[in-house]
């Protein structure tokens, strides 16, 4: 996994579970955080960084090279952003998927997301391919949130992936612990929509 985004959460939420072994290769470049699961973690990520940290294209895609045959899929946690970081994301992968909260100001940000998909359609061909939009964080008992999901596969139709994550404390707890929600809570809701998920991505 690449952390891309400069605020460094998904480097924060999984450096705590270390445990991997080291690997050969390009893999020596990458944190070990489990069975074959290895991190580039964000420079944003240090307690202190003096000057916000240049990203280096070139060097990232090297490495998304050395990669290639050794590692089964690579997956880019990019800002929610067009900014540089963003736009490297997009150059990097050939899907895209865009997590989405079902609420009024999300939704906004979803057809920012959309449209610079569209530009970036033209700019990269072969590349950030839009994957699916998935709903994630909703909350089931609130009429709002299904209203939005409604709205969402009225308007965006198949664009919007089958699987919804649902708000649950037990990510956040299990991120505490320095756990994966799987190991922390295998039956918890959490852990049963991301299986889902992974499952949709797979078979899709």
């Amino acid at each position: 996994m690449f952390d891309l985004d400069p605020q460094g959460n998904a480097t924060v939420a999984m450096q705590g579970m270390q445990g991997g072994e080291e690997g050969e290769g390009a893999l020596t470049h990458l944190m070990p955080i489990a069975e074959r699961l290895w991190l580039l973690p964000s420079p944003g990520a240090a307690a202190f960084v003096e000057d916000r940290p240049q990203i280096e294209l070139a060097k990232l895609q090297g490495l998304v090279d050395a990669l290639a045959g050794q590692i089964d899929w690579l997956v880019v946690d990019s800002p929610p952003r067009m900014d540089e970081w963003g736009w490297a994301g997009l150059q990097l992968c050939d899907e895209v998927i865009v997590p989405v909260q079902a609420e009024f100001f999300a939704m906004h940000g979803l057809s920012q997301m959309l449209s610079s998909l569209e530009v970036a359609a033209t700019r990269l061909p072969g590349k950030a391919r839009l994957r699916g939009i998935l709903a994630t964080m909703v909350g089931l008992a609130e009429p709002v949130a299904a209203e939005i999901l409604e709205d969402l596969r009225k308007n965006l139709g198949n664009r919007v992936l089958d699987t919804v994550i649902v708000r649950d404390a037990m990510v956040v707890e299990a991120a505490s612990h320095g756990h994966t929600v799987f190991s922390h809570s295998p039956w918890s809701m959490s852990a049963l929509c991301y299986a889902e998920l992974v499952k949709e991505l797979i078979d899709g």
